[in-house]
């Protein structure tokens, strides 16, 4: 799928959409991580996060890709609907694999 294909699929909620305004992060990004992040599925919904070795070694001197590694985008887990965004560099995949793995 190319990007601008990834983005014509993609829903936004109002939540994704004020948090992307928050922590500078364009729809293209989104599609950037989508296309390399790392996917967990967790407590319901699909987790997709960005680890530096994630990031393609062409572009990881490009700072619009590479302020993004610790990006997670979190995802409905049967659609393609963004649910929310958030950016933690230091510990983002700690938090990740603390999350409860099923819902009740």
């Amino acid at each position: 799928i190319g990007v601008s294909t990834m983005i014509e699929s993609l829903i936004f909620t109002k939540h994704a959409l004020k948090r992307m305004a928050q922590r500078n992060v364009s729809t293209t990004q989104i599609s950037f991580i989508l296309a390399h992040g790392t996917e967990i599925n967790c407590a319901g919904a699909r987790l997709v996060h960005l680890k530096c070795k994630d990031i393609p070694k062409s572009v990881r001197h490009d700072d619009q890709f590479a302020r993004l590694q610790g990006t997670t985008v979190v995802l409905s887990k049967e659609s393609p609907i963004v649910v929310t965004v958030w950016r933690n560099r230091q510990r983002g995949l700690h938090h990740i694999s603390h999350k409860p793995r099923h819902t009740c």
